[in-house]
């Protein structure tokens, strides 16, 4: 498959790069502070998204085309939609978590607005950065060399895999060398094949809901704004609530960030079903 060969390779070469050019960068700017390792993931994520910018002169794209589409006002209301409705979606999982003791309040836990606007600016540019790569340029790409349904699965499929793209061994600090980086990627690639199945099905139809709603409103708008409001929220249960291990239904989150799993990859399918039969469906059905 086209889409499939042609990510693959944007990955691949953003890693080959980050490799490339993370050992230099810790020589001259490297602390003790952050490991090899970030180095090479931060490094990676930049040429994913610099990635962008060949991608959209050889394939003759812009912003526009991609779904970057509105006027800033349109795009603030169409966003606020998307933000208020994920937080009502994610919402379900994390007082059902709750209620069933999965996550329990943290003894020292402080709502306090430094919480709420770091975790609201992490929301804003994790969407943005992730929204443009996977529904916009993959999304886009698929969808123009194959079809509505390819698009979805394809830059679902990427999306979830992306997460758990990451170094499970750490490298010796004072053994480093030009090819370190190599050995950061491989180790971060052989993780893939540890990645817990609830976790990955769990952000797979996650993609796949924010995949439809590009596919159904033509723009990233709506996308961002549930992307942020999920990392968001995530966020703040992670800081005010702990995972308790000793809950019977403990099952229902995986390894990932212990709210998505199980539970959520059920109720994110509901929606899915539900925005399928409700929103999707009723658009292509023939007018009387």
């Amino acid at each position: 498959m086209k889409a499939t060969l042609f990510f693959v390779f944007y990955f691949l070469t953003a890693s080959v790069l980050a490799a490339l050019i993370a050992y230099p960068l810790f020589l001259a700017f490297g602390t003790n502070e952050y490991r090899f390792e970030k180095w090479v993931t931060r490094a990676a994520l930049l040429f994913l998204i610099l990635g962008l910018i060949p991608c959209f002169k050889f394939f003759k794209l812009s912003l526009n085309a991609i779904g970057h589409n509105n006027t800033y006002g349109n795009f603030f209301k169409k966003t606020s939609f998307g933000f208020i409705s994920g937080l009502l979606i994610l919402g379900v999982v994390v007082f059902t978590l709750i209620v069933l003791d999965i996550r329990v309040l943290s003894e020292d836990a402080q709502f306090t607005w430094k919480l709420v606007s770091k975790a609201l600016l992490a929301g804003i540019v994790v969407a943005l950065i992730e929204e443009t790569l996977f529904r916009g340029l993959f999304f886009k790409l698929s969808q123009q060399w194959h079809n509505g349904f390819t698009a979805v699965v394809v830059s679902s499929f990427f999306y979830a895999i992306l997460h758990f793209i990451k170094p499970i061994e750490h490298i010796d600090q004072n053994l480093l060398y030009i090819g370190t980086g190599f050995e950061v990627i491989v180790n971060a690639f052989k993780a893939v094949a540890f990645m817990p199945l609830d976790d990955f099905l769990a952000l797979f139809v996650v993609g796949a809901f924010l995949a439809l709603v590009r596919l159904q409103t033509r723009t990233l708008a709506y996308c961002i704004g549930l992307h942020a409001s999920w990392v968001f929220l995530i966020k703040i249960t992670k800081e005010l609530t702990d995972h308790n291990p000793a809950s019977s239904w403990t099952y229902l989150t995986g390894q990932y960030d212990g709210i998505i799993g199980i539970l959520s990859f059920i109720w994110i399918s509901v929606i899915i079903f539900a925005y399928l039969i409700y929103v999707i469906k009723p658009k292509y059905q023939p007018h009387s």
